[in-house]
């Protein structure tokens, strides 16, 4: 699916890697927009699209199908996947909730 591909993110898999791909929302024939999305692993490729009624819903649904399936595999359930070295895949719906977006208050400025 290298075609249309316009962001992708790579996981650790062990000495590998699984790469998540996805391609611009387009208009469906039918009215809604889809967006394609491949999950590359090391002995194999799955895919699908996610429908939305714009383009960043689209977007949205297929990230969290991504992320439903990445979780949901025998490799992230053992520990084995991972992203930045963390288990947070930092995908919907989790997207931004993990630590990786751990809040730091902002250091006081001394007065002028």
């Amino acid at each position: 699916m290298d075609e249309g591909v316009f962001v992708e993110r790579r996981f650790e898999l062990g000495d590998g890697e699984v790469v998540a791909r996805f391609a611009m929302p387009v208009l469906a024939p039918g009215g809604e927009y889809q967006c394609r999305w491949t999950i590359t692993w090391p002995d194999r490729e799955q895919g699908h699209r996610a429908c939305g009624i714009d383009g960043v819903q689209a977007l949205m649904l297929a990230l969290r199908c991504v992320h439903a399936e990445l979780v949901d595999s025998e490799a992230y359930r053992s520990g084995r996947l991972t992203y930045l070295g963390q288990a947070d895949l930092d995908l919907p719906p989790t997207w931004g909730a993990g630590p990786l977006y751990a809040f730091r208050p902002p250091e006081p400025h001394p007065p002028a």
